[in-house]
């Protein structure tokens, strides 16, 4: 009878579009961690990735009533609406089987838990922050309870099992009288005690082209007021990394033993802090040169962490792909959001990266809640000189992209301190505001709708695999046009807001100008097709 950890469907969702949100949540290889710590300890253990394997809610529902398992352990991941479709069918195996224990971990669950525990009886925990040593106490103890064999040891007499589940660090439940209980847990600060993360499903990776992760690291050094990681693991500033050894020798396994050449780096940061950070990404490198494997790998990072010799370093290695944080190309913007960055330090990262036959891709933020007609400008220009609008989706994602303010984050709890009755979407978890200034409000609502369109375009127009089509260059001629036209009217509006020439508080003029752009953008593809 194993116990279950699910990767649950993720519905479409047409209304929302902003995937880099939740990327680094699919990435962030927590259930393959579970499961091999589980497996370490001898506990009986399967993963369900329904999201992989392109389940309906209702095939994962089928599926997971055919079993029989004590334990149902749940990456939740925020799906914005689409979220409590998830709730629906977890309430459906809850009554279905009303013994099994559901947990939640992940990002969201971590700061929505008392929300989730309020609205959720068949709930019955929440795993905050580092899942891994919380999971497997919680599973002991589940195991236990039920007189399921799981090779008890001396490390099982624990006093978590004669306090029961209010003996378990890191778990947030409700007690007999329904009042919300949770003991921190400290963060592992050795992470090199952690087993590889169990690869289940690595075939159907394969097949799918998608790129093996690798996490070498947790936290950051840095304080961003947009971004809710060292919230996560109940610390600040702190940065945690695997030993060089540690990581080389999983990359070195998988590419031996199962030929994985392309690595990404989920770390929010690849790079630790100062002058030790890049010295350690030396030896990384270094020591992939010495195995003379030919591997090729990823990482985010931020802007002062390029510097050239690190970089040549990493290059030769077999560093080709860099998601930089830029966030933005205005001053202000940068203070605003504790970036501890600059505009010129953004220009020669990416000048640097070039230099050494990279094209990075980006992390910006065109509005947030107090954006102004002078700083939309500014990044604006940014684009323009840096030129990293190379194509329609690359630059419908940049000019419209607005920050979230999610639970957890700086920002979050800065603007629900600022607005009495914050507008606030499922379990409060995301705060939904208006900026600051209404013309910027209004022009962002124009521009989201545009870009909108003209990502709906692109499946119509263009492969999405990068199959070559008898018709490639008249799709890649009306791609250019789309884009050249974006950026276009992008800059045509923005002047009219300058010049005080449209009339932002009439919501009916905003959707006129709106729907105006969105078809001289579609006749300006049609003509070119």
């Amino acid at each position: 009878m194993p116990v279950i950890l699910l990767e649950p469907p993720r519905p479409e969702n047409p209304s929302r579009f902003e995937d880099v949100v939740n990327a680094p949540l699919s990435a962030c290889l927590f259930t393959g961690y579970i499961a091999a710590v589980f497996r370490k300890y001898k506990i009986e253990t399967e993963i369900v990735n329904a999201h992989l394997y392109d389940w309906s809610i209702e095939q994962t529902i089928v599926h997971l009533l055919k079993r029989s398992f004590p334990l149902l352990c749940v990456h939740m991941v925020y799906l914005w609406e689409m979220t409590h479709d998830i709730f629906d069918m977890l309430s459906v195996i809850k009554s279905k089987n009303n013994m099994v224990h559901i947990n939640l971990y992940g990002y969201y669950p971590t700061f929505a838990y008392k929300k989730i525990l309020t609205d959720f009886p068949f709930i019955d925990s929440v795993t905050i922050g580092e899942p891994e040593f919380t999971s497997l106490d919680l599973a002991r103890y589940i195991l236990s309870q039920r007189g399921i064999p799981h090779s008890p040891s001396s490390e099982d007499i624990s006093p978590f099992l004669k306090g029961g589940l209010k003996g378990i660090t890191g778990l947030a439940r409700r007690d007999k009288s329904g009042e919300i209980i949770f003991h921190p847990r400290h963060p592992m600060q050795d992470l090199d005690q952690l087993p590889y993360p169990d690869r289940q499903d690595r075939e159907l990776y394969k097949k799918k082209n998608i790129t093996t992760y690798i996490q070498g690291s947790r936290g950051c050094y840095g304080r961003c007021t947009f971004c809710y990681l060292n919230p996560f693991y109940g610390q600040i500033g702190q940065w945690r990394g695997r030993s060089v050894k540690n990581i080389v020798e999983e990359m070195l396994i998988l590419h031996r033993e199962y030929s994985i050449g392309n690595f990404y780096f989920s770390d929010a940061n690849f790079f630790g802090p100062g002058k030790s950070g890049r010295e350690r990404a030396i030896t990384l490198a270094e020591l992939i040169l010495i195995n003379d494997v030919n591997i090729h790998f990823g990482f985010e990072c931020r802007v002062n962490d390029i510097e050239e010799y690190s970089l040549s370093r990493l290059v030769m290695a077999g560093l080709t792909n860099v998601f930089l944080g830029l966030e933005s190309g205005d001053p202000e913007s940068l203070k605003r959001l504790k970036k501890h960055t600059t505009v010129d330090e953004n220009k020669k990262a990416i000048q640097l990266l070039r230099d050494y036959g990279i094209e990075p891709t980006f992390g910006f933020i065109m509005f947030e809640p107090h954006s102004t007609l002078e700083s939309v400008r500014n990044n604006f220009e940014f684009l323009k000189e840096v030129e990293i609008m190379t194509s329609s989706a690359v630059t419908a994602h940049l000019l419209h992209h607005r920050q979230t303010l999610f639970e957890g984050t700086p920002d979050y709890q800065s603007m629900m301190h600022e607005i009495s009755n914050p507008h606030t979407s499922f379990t409060r978890y995301e705060a939904l505001y208006k900026i600051h200034d209404p013309k910027i409000e209004a022009f962002s609502e124009i521009i989201t709708a545009v870009c909108r369109a003209v990502l709906s375009f692109i499946p119509k127009d263009f492969d999405c695999d990068g199959t070559k089509t008898s018709n490639t260059s008249a799709k890649s001629s009306s791609s250019d046009t789309a884009n050249n036209a974006l950026i276009t009217l992008f800059e045509k509006t923005l002047s009219g807001f300058e010049a005080h020439t449209i009339d932002y508080y009439n919501s009916d003029k905003v959707k006129e100008v709106s729907q105006k752009l969105i078809s001289e953008i579609e006749a300006n593809m049609q003509s070119s097709s």
